[in-house]
């Protein structure tokens, strides 16, 4: 059964300590669906279309893994994430960085605010039922013509689901509620989103870029 959000905000509250730890090894036989979880960060981020000077907002922000690969490229990065534990630990690492406690629902920014909204691994934590008004949320934040990254364990359709959690196996989380390709697509498109790109990056993980329209 999914964890709901407050199960989710305790569970990154205790893994804030070791995460990055935790996370730097997800590339051997033992990591489930986050194998891979290096590269695709590294993939994603040279694909974010970004230039010096612009505004940067990483929506589950975590411990700023995602962020803080464009940092060399001059922008300014906020940040928003419901784990208190998961923002003190980003602000150690980064105290560049402006942060903010929310979630996809509720972000804490003005309308309008940001150029690029990017997101890694968190936007799976986020019932179904409240997607559509995520996705809106993410739109509401950014200028128009601005643009998303959103990067997540994804499977392209219910067969490529079904096939990874039988090959995973006992490490497959049935806590977790992960999107699929076509129904994420759908949901951007309703929020006002337009020209999406996919790319499969990993054996389960999936990023889109969309774009405000103007």
């Amino acid at each position: 059964m999914p964890r709901t959000p407050e199960e989710s905000r305790a569970l990154f509250d205790r893994w804030a300590r070791t995460y990055d730890l935790d996370l730097a090894g997800q590339d051997g036989p033992k990591a489930g669906p986050l194998v891979g979880y290096a590269e695709t960060l590294r993939i994603a981020a040279e694909q974010v279309p970004v230039a010096p000077g612009m505004s940067v907002l990483d929506v589950g922000i975590g411990t700023g893994a995602f962020a803080a690969r464009l940092r060399g490229r001059g922008v300014r990065v906020s940040g928003v994430d419901p784990s208190p534990a998961m923002l003190d630990a980003c602000r150690g690492k980064h105290p560049g960085f402006t942060l903010r406690v929310g979630d996809f629902n509720a972000i804490p920014f003005d309308s309008g605010e940001f150029d690029m909204v990017i997101s890694s691994f968190a936007f799976h934590e986020v019932p179904p039922g409240g997607r559509l008004a995520a996705c809106r949320e993410l739109a509401r934040v950014l200028k128009p013509g601005g643009a998303l990254c959103l990067v997540d364990i994804m499977f392209a359709s219910p067969a490529a689901l079904a096939a990874a959690r039988e090959a995973i196996g006992e490490r497959w989380d049935d806590e977790e509620d992960y999107p699929l390709v076509g129904d994420l697509d759908q949901l951007l498109h309703e929020a006002g989103f337009g020209g999406s790109r996919w790319r499969q990056t990993a054996p389960c993980h999936w990023m889109v870029l969309a774009r405000k329209p103007a």
